[in-house]
């Protein structure tokens, strides 16, 4: 059999890991998410670090993990390992047809890759897709600039082909040209079968390996080309449509900035920029949010060139920034998202943050509306960024209507943290839903200052039992003399001993840690205690009562210990024996060193 034929036969047999593909697709999106923003913004925007940053996290952890990740080049997607990982359709911001246009056909990043490496890499990248098509060649850019850690491999015919010189003359017959399809000799299909194989084209699925006989129509390769189809016409019109229009709206917005910037008088700068508003709107209802990211930050910039030269057109300019803003376009925003109309959630967030404050509520609904994982976790890092700047923007949008929502705003102030979170945890300790108020006692007890114990004391006495037991277990004893009466006074309220066993001991385990002669008293009374007809709450009260008394250890809570040890109870008899054995082991390297030091 045909070494080159039995090579591809067993990559065939090779699947690759899920789990790896899931990571090498997750890379990917991110390669194109900061493609996206260093094309849109300025290197030194927010959006763009942001987008560098989690590009290059990922691709270092990838990287950590399998070596290096080689990428093959197709004309509208990226695959890996013989999988589809990425898809760019659309031609004229696709990024693997931007790669592929120029005869590359491979990219592989390997281990060891530093990010100044990978910033210079997507600098060079957005320099030549900003260039014409003709002028654009990354293939050479990258060969210019040798990276360590990037490599690639293209065609050779990209690579040396010098249109009008030298060339053979051709042998074909023009008037085969009209038949809409390419017949090749038997010498161009081995040809062929040679590139697509070094081109990744795997073999007929059906083949087995020992049918080695077959000639080289029994392989999916490309040998002919057929003109469209009629069925396919629409959809080419379409498509070419599409691009047409989009090229035709950039153009128009060009030259409406154009004029802007020119014009000297007030009335036709009004009617000029209410036409760029019209056209601003119209890229928002196709949710072309790249488009309306770039009107909106030319309209800042142009109001920033406007001072000491006309206040009327720069007060202009601040009412249409104001109604790009408004309630009732955010509220149009929102319908495209429930419609399911948006694609590009990269580019809708970065839009969203230019509309901050105001999209905040359109985040939220974001948030609790998706299904999707990857978009959720957007929405919440949005807030996040928002909230670090401003609590309380982010803080207005929790409602007690809306459980899920408030208990995610209270997570994100959890992972903030610090003392500036609690009048805010404060107000929303007032919602009568138990996930919000078990996410609040969560978050609070992150925060080391004195004032978490007020908050935690107001869901001691919670109806429910869990949210009871939570508080508990979170209160820090930081000789706060009210804490500590508060916990005294509840203790010895008729309930207590019918609470949970956990929230008992943990009430308990509180007042130990203060080691205080009325504590101590407290608990004798605890052990001491018994009645025939709640032996089983009572005898766990108890239990609860002799361990707080092992925690406190102090000579006043032993003596109650060793009291302990007569009871007639046999299980709180053993439970004060074991107590005042781990005592002693505990105290036992403390003798030694006293005996020593004695000697």
């Amino acid at each position: 059999m045909d070494p080159l034929k039995l090579n591809n036969v067993k990559k065939l047999k090779e699947l690759p890991d899920p789990d790896e593909v899931n990571k090498a697709t997750g890379v990917l999106k991110y390669f194109d998410s900061a493609f996206s923003s260093i094309k849109l913004f300025p290197s030194d925007n927010p959006s763009v670090k942001k987008s560098m940053d989690s590009f290059y996290e990922r691709i270092t952890e990838f990287l950590d993990e399998y070596e290096k990740l080689i990428v093959i080049i197709e004309e509208f997607s990226f695959s890996y390992k013989g999988e589809t990982v990425f898809l760019g359709e659309e031609r004229k911001n696709s990024l693997p047809f931007f790669f592929f246009k120029d005869g590359m056909r491979e990219l592989t990043f390997n281990d060891g890759l530093e990010k100044r490496e990978l910033q210079d890499f997507l600098e060079l990248i957005k320099e030549e897709s900003t260039l014409p098509l003709e002028d654009s060649d990354i293939v050479n850019s990258l060969w210019a600039k040798d990276f360590a850690h990037i490599r690639y491999f293209a065609i050779d015919e990209f690579l040396d082909l010098d249109i009008g010189e030298g060339g053979e003359r051709s042998t074909a017959d023009i008037k085969e040209f009209s038949k809409g399809s390419i017949s090749l000799t038997p010498e161009d299909k081995i040809e062929l079968y040679k590139r697509s194989i070094a081109l990744g084209f795997q073999l007929n699925p059906d083949l087995g390996e020992e049918e080695d006989d077959k000639n080289l129509e029994d392989f999916n390769l490309p040998y002919h080309v057929e003109a469209a189809c009629e069925g396919e016409t629409p959809e080419l019109k379409s498509m070419l449509l599409k691009n047409r229009e989009i090229s035709s709206m950039v153009a128009m917005v060009n030259l409406l900035f154009e004029i802007l910037f020119l014009e000297e008088t007030q009335d036709q700068f009004s009617a000029t920029l209410n036409a760029l508003y019209q056209c601003y709107k119209e890229v928002v209802h196709k949710s072309n949010f790249a488009l309306a990211s770039l009107i909106l930050a030319r309209i800042q910039e142009l109001k920033g060139m406007l001072p000491g030269q006309s206040k009327e057109k720069e007060k202009s300019l601040e009412i249409i920034l104001q109604k790009t803003k408004d309630e009732s376009f955010i509220a149009s925003l929102r319908e495209l998202f429930l419609d399911g109309r948006i694609k590009d959630y990269d580019s809708f967030f970065q839009y969203l943050t230019l509309l901050s404050p105001n999209s905040i509520p359109l985040v939220g609904d974001v948030w609790e509306h998706s299904e999707d994982p990857f978009l959720i976790q957007k929405a919440s890092t949005f807030l996040q960024e928002i909230a670090q700047e401003n609590i309380a923007l982010v803080a207005k949008i929790a409602r007690e209507d809306r459980v899920s929502l408030t208990k995610e705003v209270v997570a994100i102030l959890g992972r903030i943290g610090g003392k500036k979170i609690l009048p805010y945890l404060i107000s929303f300790s007032d919602y009568q839903h138990k996930a919000i108020r078990l996410e609040i006692i969560h978050a609070v007890s992150k925060i080391k200052d004195k004032t978490t114990n007020k908050i935690l004391i107001r869901f001691l006495s919670d109806e429910n039992g869990e949210v009871r037991t939570r508080a508990a277990m979170n209160l820090k004893y930081r000789r706060d003399k009210t804490t500590l009466n508060h916990v005294i006074q509840l203790t010895q309220e008729k309930d207590f001993m019918s609470r949970g066993k956990l929230e008992k001991k943990a009430l308990l385990s509180f007042l130990a840690r203060s080691k205080n002669g009325e504590v101590s008293t407290l608990l004798g009374s605890m052990l001491k205690k018994w009645n025939i007809l709640s032996i089983t709450k009572q005898n766990e009260t108890r239990l609860c009562a002799v361990t707080a008394l092992e925690t406190m250890a102090t000579p006043e809570a032993m003596d109650i210990i060793k009291e302990g040890t007569k009871i007639r109870n046999k299980t709180i008899r053993d439970a004060c024996n074991l107590a005042l054995r781990r005592i002693a082991e505990k105290d036992k390297p403390n003798q030694i060193l006293n005996s020593k030091r004695g000697a």
